[in-house]
């Protein structure tokens, strides 16, 4: 295991790197104590009593959930002992750790960094000063090429990604597949290692994913660059397809392209959004300098709500807007997913049996799928320190 040490708005902040399985995890100065208290002597116990004492905590739950996370990543191994009544289990804050995750959950390939050095030794020219302004003037222009076909014929985009499913799905995986590309090749530029990639869900809709957690503990512009270059790399995709589609002769072809574009305009205005924890989302905690800022922010609204909050005026109001942006988007999500999934499933299940069944099944899975997202903002308004 290796430690390095990192201000975060001004407050310490330390990466935990298991060089084993090749994961980071970032601790808070009560998460540090902690894992410099797992060193094989101590009960779970043991440390509940400990961190209760240092921290001066009512209750040892953060305790149990940093534990359940620490194992769910790979960090720690335990031991199995006889059952003590008086000791509270780890059992149930795994338990109530996994129910939130089926949310949200990542298939990783194997290792690809060979692979991905071997592209970046290919596509490094990519990286220098003037491919990266011809980059950005075709991304520009294009922009403002779309913007004006947009104005000009306002339902062209949309018509254009209804032409052909096939033509949709094709642009939409092409647009990803750069995108998390991109990812990983400036995490290499900067000298940092790329273990993993995948496929996965986020909130039961498909994502795709690389795993750049190597760049934690590079300086702030290298992070919020490698967490840039995926929107910025459909700008130029997407701003290079409207270009070439005013091109003279194009007609036919002008359409598929102006929808390959509207994909990934909406791709880059999705990752952007700061309350979904993607790209955006990154970039903006990277620029704060506040780790785990949406977790912190529910806390900090549930603990204003009950009497109990505490925090310097800069941090209470971001807390407070960001905490409150984040519990209605959840609502809103929550909401979109049981009525987009309830017509998905069951005009699904309307396939195979009678119309009412269906529509119970489209309901009962739907509902069941907004219960786990109410769940997860229920659960981010309880209190709770920033935890491993």
């Amino acid at each position: 295991m290796q430690i390095e040490r990192q201000l975060a708005a001004g407050a310490p902040a330390y990466i935990l790197k298991n060089t084993t399985v090749r994961r980071y995890m970032k601790l808070s100065e009560e998460g540090l104590f902690l894992w410099q208290l797992i060193d094989g002597q101590h009960t779970i116990r043991d440390l509940c009593s400990l961190y209760i004492e240092r921290f001066q905590r009512p209750s040892a739950d953060e305790v149990l959930r940093a534990l359940a996370r620490l194992l769910e990543a790979g960090f720690v191994m335990f031991e199995r002992t006889p059952h003590d009544d008086r000791v509270p289990s780890l059992k149930q804050a795994s338990w109530l750790r996994r129910l939130p995750s089926l949310c949200i959950r990542y298939y990783s390939l194997p290792d690809v960094d060979a692979q991905v050095t071997a592209l970046y030794r290919r596509l490094h020219p990519l990286f220098t000063t003037l491919a990266q302004t011809a980059l950005f003037i075709i991304a520009s222009a294009g922009a403002v090429a779309f913007a004006c076909h947009c104005a000009t014929s306002p339902t062209a985009a949309a018509n254009s990604l209804q032409r052909s499913f096939l033509i949709w799905a094709a642009s939409l995986i092409l647009h990803v597949v750069v995108h998390e590309a991109m990812h990983a090749l400036t995490c290499k530029h900067f000298g940092r290692m790329v273990h993993r990639a995948g496929i996965g869900w986020y909130y039961f809709a498909p994502v795709a994913f690389v795993d750049t957690s190597e760049i934690w503990p590079a300086p702030r512009s290298q992070r919020v660059l490698v967490s840039a270059a995926g929107p910025y790399s459909n700008l130029v995709l997407a701003g290079m397809t409207a270009l070439v589609a005013l091109l003279p002769g194009s007609d036919g072809l002008g359409q598929v392209l102006f929808g390959f574009s509207t994909t990934g305009y909406i791709l880059v205005l999705v990752n952007l959004n700061p309350l979904l924890e993607l790209d955006g989302y990154y970039i903006l905690t990277d620029l704060l300098e506040i780790p785990n800022l949406r977790t912190r922010a529910l806390a900090y609204l549930g603990a204003v709500r009950r009497g109990r909050a505490n925090a310097a005026p800069r941090l209470h109001r971001l807390f407070i807007t960001f905490g409150a942006a984040s519990l209605a988007y959840g609502v809103v999500l929550g909401l979109g997913v049981l009525f987009a999934y309830r017509a998905l499933i069951g005009d699904a299940a309307a396939a195979w049996l009678p119309q009412p069944y269906a529509a119970a099944i489209g309901w009962g899975a739907a509902g069941c799928m907004s219960l786990l997202i109410f769940f997860v903002l229920i659960d981010g308004l309880r209190p709770k320190q920033e935890q491993p």
